[in-house]
């Protein structure tokens, strides 16, 4: 097992979270990323005792609701051509809720068509995570957390459903522009010294990357933690069309549980981020209030018209002042 410092470095600034540990549940022995993902599965008795990245408790690994509020920052501006960044969270009756105007702090690199502009973009987390009674899927299409810059984060889904790795231009610090912004689907450097982090950072510290809409925090794990996904690419050809059916989760094959996350050594819950599949988050641990998640047109090549069924409006654009 892994063990690591519990300091940790935000998008501008370093903070060490209070710790609280609140909750103990059994995890399903099976939970996917698709939106007909099958919940109801419980684990035996023997699978639950005797692996280290399988989930079998879930433990709140957050400091109070002020000090995750205060961990979303940035800090001035890095791309003069566009609007300046903007994050806020506040707690509202023990949730924290994040708004954005959704522009990086980090100079931007298109890579996908299109800047961003600025858009208003708001979503809820409890500040004390709930763990569910089983995992539940994230949102094939949509937000499923938010990094500490207010950006979103996505996915593994890239369109309708292929793996987002099947773009050959998705290179640059984890993320890109699309129809409804700029999101991340991953954590890299890219070998860059101009993404959110420099990869000198990564590989020495614990970085918190940001929150799941479930409450839980995501760490990054693929560079200083060196955290392998469980999952494993079985059937190649539906990786760019369905990258959930293409990836099957194989237990004890990694370091973490089907969620993407674990439990560290001071007993405390987190999702980390992967360089394989499901990238972030596989599954929901706890429960997902109202969170803003999912539904909308994500990178739909072509978005429907509005007002068709599933289809949701982009983010509104803010007016100038």
């Amino acid at each position: 097992m892994h063990r690591h410092r519990r300091s940790q470095k935000t998008l501008s600034i370093g903070r060490k979270q209070l710790l609280t540990l609140v909750a103990v549940c059994l995890l399903a022995a099976s939970c996917g990323s698709s939106a007909d993902i099958d919940s109801t599965a419980t684990p035996d008795a023997e699978t639950e005792s005797e692996t280290n990245t399988e989930t079998t408790t879930a433990a709140v690994d957050a400091g109070s609701c002020d000090d995750v509020a205060a961990a979303f920052v940035v800090n001035g501006s890095a791309n003069p051509d566009l609007d300046d960044p903007e994050v806020n969270a506040t707690c509202v009756d023990g949730m924290v809720v994040v708004t954005s105007n959704g522009i990086p702090n980090f100079p931007y690199t298109q890579t996908t068509p299109g800047n961003p502009s600025a858009a208003a973009l708001e979503y809820t987390l409890p500040a004390t995570p709930t763990v569910a009674d089983t995992p539940t899927a994230v949102p094939a299409i949509g937000a499923i957390a938010v990094a500490l810059n207010g950006l979103p984060i996505f996915g593994a889904a890239e369109g309708p459903g292929g793996d987002v790795l099947s773009m050959p231009s998705f290179t640059e610090c984890g993320g890109h522009n699309g129809p409804s912004g700029y999101h991340f689907h991953a954590f890299t450097t890219a070998g860059s010294t101009a993404c959110a982090y420099t990869e000198e950072e990564a590989m020495t510290e614990q970085i918190l990357f940001g929150y799941a809409f479930d409450g839980y925090p995501i760490y990054v794990g693929n560079y200083a933690l060196g955290y392998t996904s469980s999952y494993e690419l079985t059937d190649p050809s539906l990786f760019a069309s369905n990258t959930f059916e293409a990836h099957t989760y194989v237990e004890g094959s990694g370091d973490l549980d089907e969620c993407n996350g674990r439990i560290d050594e001071n007993g405390d819950y987190a999702y980390y981020t992967t360089d394989a599949y499901p990238y972030t988050v596989g599954c929901y641990v706890g429960v997902v209030v109202d969170s803003g998640a999912g539904g909308g047109d994500g990178d739909r090549p072509a978005r429907p018209e509005p007002g068709e069924e599933g289809d949701e409006e982009p983010p509104a654009p803010l007016e100038d002042e």
